[in-house]
């Protein structure tokens, strides 16, 4: 073959490696290049996501729409968790954190609105504190409000009565929460069953209320009625430090007061006395019940109650829970010492009780009929507690018959109506 055929072949061969070579490189550098920006866009779709603890969003309005919500992020803080555990998720699919601050004190709500109605959206609820990430990292903090239900839509409701909502098919909604101005909350929501769906979170923040002051017909109108300041602080007896707590206060209104979460409260009170009796439920502390007088001489008046820690074989006496003569019926007055009592068992999940009933029957023997009407009243209080989501394997009772008043030789009324009562005993924790 001729130098030149040759020559000219080897440059074709030459040329043709060449241009390989640089289809090849130019290949790499754009496959490269695409997984370089797949992952700096995923990056910052995550970042923009803030489905980590450490980059909640802060929020500035009541309602956000939450778009495409898929992934944990860069750490999975929730993991490995028992589905029927009521304060952590399963397992964190798709989140997203939300930091809350509250404009005004009072009662706080929201819902989780989704675009798809086949949605499943859980939310856990918890209140900032010092070095809070850290504390999610340890699992050394415990959300105040939970729901973990099998729905789309869900949040708080000043409708709902339980704190914590179980996994399955349970309510959707987790009762309302009380809070004080300035306080920081952290909502954390995660869809287990599908990615890249939305939802709305809409906040209703607190309304203030105001109590009315009555004026007296004859007064002028620059003249007011005088008032009684109230305040009620709720502490640990152990610490005296201040304990949330969910409380029931009869005796200021015509129907019982309900507040929850609260640590304190204030109210101002028409200038008159006072029988109240106040019921107080908190986390790892035993349901307490207190009387008390408040004088009408009173310009300030100031309650201090102080909790014990919970220990099995204690007995709490709700005064409250009472019934009509020779019946288990409840009193329409027994309503809110019940719903503090299904709040106690709602924040202790892990303790049992023993209902104990008892009947009014001075002078007279424990019959057949005061020991079935006394069993049949601790039962009336059981059932109560199972229709309202609790585990019936958390409760027993035992009826007393008339063999333990408290007022063996009852004359008055309200001694025969105090005899008519339950008492409650810790039985495990």
């Amino acid at each position: 073959m001729p130098n030149h055929q040759q020559h000219y072949q080897k440059n074709v061969h030459s040329s043709a490696s060449e241009f390989h070579s640089e289809v090849y490189r130019e290949h790499t550098f754009f496959k490269l290049l695409f997984l370089f920006t797949f992952h700096f866009l995923l990056f910052t779709a995550v970042k923009g996501q803030h489905s980590d603890c450490a980059t909640m969003l802060v929020l500035k309005d009541s309602v956000y729409h939450a778009k495409n919500i898929a992934g944990y992020g860069e750490k999975l803080e929730f993991d490995g968790n028992q589905l029927k555990k009521f304060h952590a998720f399963e397992k964190e699919k798709n989140s997203i954190w939300y930091l809350i601050t509250m404009p005004d004190s009072g009662i706080f709500t929201f819902d989780i609105v989704p675009e798809n109605p086949k949605d499943d959206w859980d939310f856990l609820l918890y209140q900032n504190k010092k070095m809070f990430c850290k504390r999610i990292a340890a699992n050394k903090i415990q959300p105040i409000r939970s729901n973990l239900s099998r729905s789309a839509q869900t949040g708080l409701s000043v409708k709902a009565k339980q704190t914590f909502v179980g996994a399955g098919i349970n309510n959707n909604y987790s009762k309302a929460l009380s809070v004080q101005k300035g306080a920081e909350y952290v909502l954390v929501v995660n869809n287990p069953k599908k990615s890249g769906q939305n939802h709305t979170l809409i906040l209703h923040y607190p309304k203030i209320k105001s109590i009315p002051i009555p004026q007296k017909k004859d007064s002028t109108i620059a003249s007011k009625m005088s008032t009684i300041q109230f305040q009620l602080a709720i502490q640990s007896a152990q610490t005296k430090k201040p304990v949330a707590a969910d409380v029931s206060i009869n005796g200021f209104e015509k129907k019982p007061l309900f507040l929850t979460d609260i640590t304190n409260y204030e109210t101002n009170l028409p200038q008159q006395s006072y029988r109240a009796n106040i019921n107080i439920a908190a986390r790892g502390y035993m349901l307490t019940s207190v009387d008390m007088k408040v004088s009408k001489n009173k310009k300030t008046y100031r309650k201090e109650v102080l909790l014990e820690e919970i220990k099995v074989g204690e007995k709490v006496n709700l005064k409250r829970i009472q019934f009509y003569g020779a019946s288990p019926r409840f009193l329409p007055t027994a309503k809110s010492a019940l719903t503090m009592l299904l709040s106690f068992m709602q924040l202790n999940e892990n303790v049992k009780i023993e209902i104990e009933g008892h009947v009014n029957g001075p002078g007279q023997r424990n019959s057949r009929e005061y020991q079935e009407l006394s069993d049949n009243r601790a039962k009336a209080v059981k059932n109560y507690l199972i229709e309202n989501g609790i585990d019936a394997s958390r409760l027993e009772f035992v009826g007393y018959g008339n063999t333990q008043m408290l007022f063996p030789q009852a004359k008055s009324p309200n001694e025969m109506s105090a005899n008519r009562r339950v008492e409650i005993k810790i039985i495990a924790k």
